[in-house]
């Protein structure tokens, strides 16, 4: 038998126009940070249908629409400002995971009395001491589960890697899931962050830190995936297809955020970095090769999946990557990661996500299972 503690959003609401849900929802403040990307936010209308449903409860809104794709901590110190600037009191988080990770920094980071500068809580000299403002978490894509989780990963140049903030009151106090807001989602877009949510619910699976609870979300999760990712790529506005990625998306975040991942995100993390690779399509490659490399452990824990062999496992995602257009090696979306391996190989972090993979993994593991994947 084992102990374990869980972490869940205070408020989810899930569901086709759950966004109206912000009309109604109890909010602390009266000034709003919206925080999202530069351009598709915008240009599909989901931020004026935010301000519009604000304006109505007499919340003022400012805009911070500055997020890039891998967000730095330069970006979120800016937006920081912004809402020290204009005393919100109450942040959303709207878009893809970059949106909603800097989103979540601010929100810790700007109640902070004295230390404004994000790299500071990465490293450890500062922590989140004092309570954050008021975040919700409204996301636009299936796949990052920044939603439901305490941590934000952010690039941090100096380093040349993506590294976590994290603290238990970072998790957001609501969450509103509307599949409405991933029918303009690319086919790209799509794959990539669908493989994102997959490579979530494979590695908590067969984490270190996985329990009874979180197992059952996984296995919903890899079966919600493999059943509606394809569907959803092919036909972007299928909605049921769109509902049930969202809130595969959902669940395998719930579970990566109480079991811990493993290699694929501890590699990839620095591998997208170092090479400006997205994230979720870093994961996608990486996946097959790391459940290779922990074979032993893998394949008795396959018979909890009710796979037939390890080899079919295998042979599904490689199937499904296909589908996807997403190439089995790395130098296929990378053409010169061979000359970036001895670079990727230094900035590698051992904690985080590494930790919790089921085999234990060293810098020469690191350094076969890339060599395997280029």
């Amino acid at each position: 038998m084992m102990n374990f503690s869980l972490i869940f959003p205070a408020s989810v609401h899930f569901g086709y126009n759950s966004l109206e849900k912000l009309s109604s929802v109890e909010l602390k403040g009266n000034k709003c940070l919206i925080v999202s990307g530069k351009n598709s936010m915008k240009s599909s209308g989901h931020i004026d249908r935010v301000i519009s449903i604000l304006k109505k409860r007499k919340i003022e809104t400012v805009c911070f629409n500055e997020v890039e794709p891998e967000v730095s901590v330069d970006t979120v110190n800016n937006a920081v400002y912004v809402a020290k600037k204009n005393n919100a009191e109450i942040i959303i988080g709207l878009g893809g995971g970059s949106a909603i990770d800097c989103a979540k920094a601010v929100a810790g980071i700007a109640a902070q009395k004295d230390i404004n500068d994000a790299r500071d809580y990465i490293d450890g000299k500062e922590q989140i001491k004092d309570e954050p403002l008021f975040f919700i978490a409204i996301p636009s894509t299936a796949g990052t589960g920044s939603e439901v989780t305490k941590n934000a990963v952010l690039f941090y140049p100096e380093k040349n890697n993506k590294l976590s903030l994290r603290s238990e009151k970072l998790v957001p106090k609501i969450v509103i899931l509307d599949p409405d807001l991933t029918l303009t989602m690319s086919k790209e877009i799509t794959a990539y962050s669908g493989m994102d949510a997959l490579s979530h619910a494979v590695e908590s699976f067969f984490s270190k830190g996985a329990n009874y609870y979180t197992k059952n979300l996984s296995t919903m999760a890899i079966n919600l995936i493999f059943e509606h990712l394809p569907v959803a790529y092919n036909d972007g506005k299928n909605k049921e297809a769109r509902y049930f990625m969202l809130f595969a998306s959902f669940v395998a975040g719930l579970s990566f955020a109480n079991a811990g991942l493993g290699a694929v995100h501890g590699i990839g993390h620095t591998v997208g970095a170092v090479c400006k690779i997205p994230h979720g399509l870093v994961n996608a490659v990486l996946l097959p090769y790391v459940l290779i490399f922990n074979t032993k452990f893998c394949s008795e824990k396959l018979k909890e999946l009710e796979e037939e062999t390890f080899k079919d496992f295998i042979k599904k995602l490689l199937q499904l990557n296909k589908k996807l257009k997403i190439p089995e090696k790395l130098s296929d979306v990378y053409h010169d990661i061979k000359n970036k391996l001895e670079n990727i190989l230094s900035n590698i972090s051992f904690s985080g996500s590494m930790a919790y993979n089921p085999v234990k993994i060293t810098i020469k593991e690191v350094e076969y299972i890339l060599k395997e994947s280029i």
